[in-house]
């Protein structure tokens, strides 16, 4: 690519190795917290909270920029249970034939 010109990033911030080493340090301890959660609270979510998280999760890279993604949230807990259900009849299916040797 000859004549190839960068565009600079507006918001993209140059961090000193220090920092770098700091904040990846701080990230490694809160992701490594993280579990995978199959039982799940009744408790509400703020919609403020919920829509910051669907802001966050918009920003991640994709092909072209076209952020080809769709979010659904679900508040009713019958349509929740249909889910959950739905979603553990394909992961049985998965994990039962559907996946290949070298995946299980």
């Amino acid at each position: 690519m000859t004549g190839y010109q960068p565009i600079p990033l507006p918001d993209r911030q140059d961090l000193s190795e220090i920092e770098m080493r700091e904040r990846a340090l701080q990230y490694y301890e809160f992701i490594s917290q993280r579990h995978t959660v199959r039982q799940y609270s009744s408790r509400p979510v703020p919609r403020d909270v919920i829509e910051t998280c669907i802001k966050a999760a918009g920003t991640a890279p994709n092909g072209a920029n076209h952020q080809p993604w769709y979010f659904v949230c679900v508040s009713n807990p019958e349509i929740k249970h249909r889910i959950r259900e739905a979603a553990e009849i394909e992961e049985r299916a998965f994990y039962s034939g559907r996946a290949g040797e070298d995946w299980l």
